[in-house]
């Protein structure tokens, strides 16, 4: 940003919500970038919230209101780190003061208040981007290079997968209240990679969404999509898991070999044989928050490794194109009018699931017309 006189400053922000993933994700990511970012404010309902950041940083002004913050304040970008069902009225307040916004996935709990953020991200001359970060991260970011190469040729089908085990502290509070948290909470992320990795839209989705437990929410998610020349992905997210956590590991099956991903630190030695060729092995592996492999037969090698923490390396990447997107005049990747396609997946993938059959996602996916300004 620049101030009156045109020289360089740093992008003041603010921060609505100082939870987990403030202090764990975003608050990492910002110092990053520092010289780029300065934190003015943050807020949050909650007292304990307010005095941990208030030791952390005195120099950061600390609210109780986001209206208030907004009004104090006159940030340039305001992060949007509250719960799901604060983010589509935070989002237009933001907008109506002027500020662009970084909002935490998912952006809004319908297409309609998407398409309302999206509308008034346009009217005021702002972009609203959305932290949908897993496509930065490293070991993406290097599968995603490897896809049309002469090796590995065109993707043709990929199959992501999570084995989670919920405790007393990832259900606290409003998680526990989501009704569809498992798509919408960490299901976005692994749509977004599909569009990512695939670099276009599914044409029908089938999903199936039992509840042997009866719990409040959702706690199995089987997808399967299905694009127009035939190729293919499939989700399965399991909460029902007993067994080893699996955070997320994907597989991508090209023509000519295959990548697998993997979020997750990892220490181990593995020996055995190789079956079919009586060939036997030896692997050491030290991996800190995960990695990308190149596999063709018994042959691979490692493409990427990701940090100890790689949601703070990620959303420092994202949120770092955004500033340098506002700098330059230019349309930053991640926008609301994107995501709006993420979460119309997530739309079809429950509907289809109520319905017990598959979906054609022309419907989901068509654009609303808005006003050509370029800001989303």
């Amino acid at each position: 940003m620049s101030d009156r006189t045109g020289i360089a400053r740093p992008v003041r922000l603010a921060v609505a919500g100082l939870g987990a993933v403030t202090r764990n994700i975003h608050l990492p990511a910002y110092a990053r970038l520092d010289g780029r970012l300065e934190m003015v404010a943050g807020c949050d309902v909650d007292a304990a919230a307010r005095d941990m950041l208030r030791q952390q940083d005195p120099a950061i002004r600390i609210f109780e209101q986001f209206a208030e913050m907004l009004q104090e304040t006159k940030p340039d970008l305001v992060a949007i780190c509250t719960p799901p069902f604060l983010h589509h009225q935070q989002c237009l307040q933001a907008l109506d003061h002027g500020c662009d916004v970084f909002c935490e996935k998912p952006m809004a709990e319908s297409l309609a208040e998407a398409d309302e953020i999206i509308a008034a991200a346009s009217a005021a001359q702002r972009h609203v981007v959305v932290n949908s970060q897993f496509p930065y991260m490293r070991i993406h970011t290097a599968a995603r290079e490897q896809i049309g190469r002469a090796d590995f040729g065109q993707l043709l089908f990929l199959h992501a997968s999570q084995t989670f085990r919920p405790t007393a502290q990832t259900e606290a509070a409003w998680r526990q209240k989501m009704a569809r948290r498992l798509g919408f909470e960490f299901g976005v992320h692994v749509f977004e990679l599909i569009r990512f990795f695939f670099q276009a839209e599914p044409v029908r989705i089938l999903a199936h969404m039992p509840n042997p437990t009866g719990a409040n929410s959702d706690v199995l998610n089987l997808v399967s999509m299905e694009f127009a020349d035939g190729r293919a992905a499939s989700i399965l997210l399991n909460r029902l898991s007993r067994g080893p956590e699996r955070y997320l590991e994907m597989r991508l099956d090209g023509e000519f070999a295959a990548i697998s991903t993997s979020i997750g630190g990892e220490l181990g030695i593995e020996a055995g044989l190789h079956t079919r060729e009586r060939r036997p092995y030896f692997e050491f592996r030290l991996v800190k928050g995960g990695k990308a492999v190149w596999q063709d037969g018994n042959r691979s090698r490692i493409l990427a490794k990701d940090g100890i923490n790689p949601f703070a390396h990620a959303t420092a990447v994202h949120l770092g194109n955004f500033i340098d997107a506002l700098a330059q005049n230019k349309t930053p990747a991640g926008s609301a009018r994107d995501h709006r396609k993420t979460l119309a997946l997530i739309f079809a993938a429950y509907d289809s699931a109520a319905a017990g059959a598959s979906i054609e996602l022309a419907p989901y996916l068509a654009p609303v017309a808005f006003a050509a300004t370029g800001r989303t």
